[in-house]
């Protein structure tokens, strides 16, 4: 079972990505750029039937709660574009909000859990995964996040994400997942494309979690081409039932109608590039389907 912001599905056929935002205001932080909200929708929705038109069947919204998250406007723009859309649970971490400085693991834990079974921010949205991340050096604050992250995913079969900010980052997640009862077979590292070299990703990928090469297209950070070159040395080295594709699309400039290349640039233009480097049709649809379908199904 994979669960929308419409509803409860038993799978999913087509395309995923798994690491977007369609909603999200990291502005006061980040700057005024930062965002994507209400005055975007029509552009999203324009991006989302684009990408549809290559394969899309569903994305993921990783946005976290107070930081732009809006469920509502999620299942709104799902029913425009005609695109299946999960939303997320969990805590931002840049800076910690009052639950993760203030309260207890079981707190944080009971307060992730009713966000998948009840519903968020109001409505009867209910999450479908897990998202936790760390900023610089992983601290207190986020050990309880990611521990409540576990705990609640034991609880509720929720998948989880983190947010690495460097690839050196990986190793403490893994250890506090798994110190903490969280199934690895269950969970994406995200941003593991800025590895700089492919050990990273085989070291990662011994605990059995998948890894993020979410940021295809991203104003910083490698280049397509050094990402698809990582793919390739990945799936040389059999991780690529552990890869995940997506873009990371978090800012409106990234839009097409502002300019970006939007969310259609993995299927339009990642794609062909994995192909000229010889990753067969049927391991690529393994990255973009079998991948994130798998993940997103709720553990029993």
């Amino acid at each position: 079972m994979i669960r929308t912001v419409t509803g409860d599905v038993e799978s999913i056929s087509g395309r995923i990505l798994a690491h977007e935002h369609l909603q999200i205001d990291l502005s006061a932080q980040k700057g005024p750029a930062n965002k994507v909200g209400a005055g975007e929708e029509d552009a999203v929705v324009e991006d989302l039937v684009a990408a549809k038109a290559l394969g899309l069947a569903a994305i993921t919204d990783l946005s976290a709660p107070r930081w732009g998250r809006d469920p509502a406007a999620l299942r709104r723009i799902s029913g425009r574009a005609g695109v299946k859309v999960v939303c997320a649970a969990g805590f931002y971490w840049d800076p910690f909000p009052e639950i993760a400085l203030e309260s207890s693991v079981e707190e944080i834990r009971d307060a992730m859990i009713a966000e998948i079974e009840q519903g968020t921010d109001g409505t009867d949205v209910r999450c479908g995964v897990i998202k936790v991340g760390t900023a610089r050096e992983p601290n207190e604050p986020a050990e309880r996040l990611f521990k409540a992250a576990a705990q609640a995913s034991r609880a509720t079969g929720a998948p989880v994400i983190t947010h690495t900010s460097n690839t050196g980052q990986a190793a403490w997640h893994i250890r506090v997942l798994e110190g903490a009862g969280m199934d690895m077979t269950h969970c994406v590292i995200s941003h593991m494309g800025a590895a700089k070299d492919i050990s990273e990703l085989v070291e990662v990928g011994r605990c059995g979690a998948f890894m993020g090469i979410d940021k295809v297209s991203f104003p910083k950070g490698p280049t397509n081409v050094e990402l698809a070159g990582l793919v390739r040395d990945a799936c040389d080295k059999g991780l690529e039932r552990q890869l995940i594709l997506s873009s990371d699309v978090a800012r409106r400039t990234m839009l097409q109608r502002y300019g970006g290349k939007g969310y259609p640039t993995v299927l339009r233009d990642f794609v062909p590039m994995l192909k000229e480097r010889g990753i067969p049709d049927t391991t690529i649809e393994i990255m973009l389907r079998d991948n994130p379908r798998r993940m997103l199904t709720f553990a029993k």
